[in-house]
């Protein structure tokens, strides 16, 4: 089934980031509540010494109050009368089997893929219940359109690595429309010290079809209202996320182009997943640095667990 029927949404906790395995822009705690930033992710499984699976991601994020005139502002859920910060982001993600040094089709293993999105999304928060919505919109495409032949192979050229070998296997070119929404409250805290919150997403459309639920804790020394202060803060966090997968064109190709070479059945996509991720994170004045280590059970019924890791550098203003 291509399409999972959004059922349920899991709704807990406040305050954290359900990164799931690709760039997420729903993270609340690694979001300074000031409207205006500038915002760059960067995944990569070379900083776990891998070249599998989930193997980079990269994305640009923009946030602006003058981004609330946008069209897709009013496809959005997110809290009207609360506080809200709105933005878009373009993001480019990448996935390879767990061997890029064969020119044939690995069987059982992860296709060659890339998609390429552009994101409208909006945090919205309540700071009497404690709680925050936030929903976004992505349009883009998977495909050969998305560069990620080139994006890999130059990447290896530049650092003098064997290239990949099996990209003419890679999905066909399809459209891409997903949509996101979240919800989030906190738990418990020792104000500025301790933080413990969870969150329940849901992704439907025909990019990811899944629910995500997790908990996260926060030890460190930081402004728990996100603001720009110009006080050293810094946190170590963890977080535990469990996932649900209806479907994933990564793995079993797009909805509305036929004649893939090769794609994944759903017998042989593993429905349930657990991911750990580890991090830190530092903020002064305007500029806030992130670096984190994720783990994540097998992905597919012939498959192995895999971990990657990724920074992130934002500036508020």
């Amino acid at each position: 089934m291509k399409f999972g029927l959004l059922i349920l949404l899991l709704f807990t906790l406040f305050y954290m980031d359900v990164h799931g395995q690709m760039i997420d822009n729903v993270s609340q705690l690694r979001t300074n509540l000031n409207q205006k930033s500038f915002r760059f992710y960067y995944d990569n499984d070379f900083f776990s010494a891998s070249d599998q699976y989930y193997t980079q991601g990269i994305n640009l994020e923009y946030q602006s109050p003058k981004l609330q005139k946008n069209p897709l502002d009013h496809l959005l859920l997110y809290y009207r009368n609360e506080y809200s910060i709105h933005g878009i982001s373009i993001e480019h993600n990448v996935f390879t089997p767990s061997s890029i040094r064969h020119s044939e089709i690995l069987y059982g293993d992860y296709p060659y893929s890339a998609y390429l999105l552009l994101k409208s999304f909006v945090r919205s928060y309540n700071f009497t219940t404690e709680s925050a919505l936030s929903s976004g919109i992505s349009i883009g495409v998977i495909g050969p359109a998305a560069f990620g032949q080139q994006m890999q192979t130059g990447i290896h050229n530049a650092l003098k690595n064997l290239p990949p070998l099996g990209w003419k296997h890679q999905l066909k070119n399809d459209l891409l429309i997903n949509y996101q929404l979240a919800f989030e409250k906190k738990l418990f805290h020792a104000p500025n010290h301790i933080l413990l919150a969870g969150i329940g997403v849901a992704h439907l459309g025909t990019l990811y079809d899944k629910l995500n639920t997790g908990i996260e804790f926060h030890i460190g020394k930081f402004n728990e209202q996100n603001a720009v202060t110009n006080k050293f803060e810094f946190t170590f966090y963890g977080q535990s996320e469990l996932s649900y997968h209806f479907y994933d064109a990564t793995k079993q190709g797009g909805v509305f182009t036929t004649g893939n070479e090769y794609t994944l059945i759903d017998d042989e996509i593993e429905k349930l997943t657990l991911e750990n991720k580890i991090g830190i994170l530092v903020k002064l004045n305007k500029i806030q640095l992130e670096y984190f280590q994720s783990f994540i059970t097998k992905e597919i019924a012939l498959g192995m667990e895999h971990n990657f890791g990724g920074i992130s550098i934002a500036y508020f203003y």
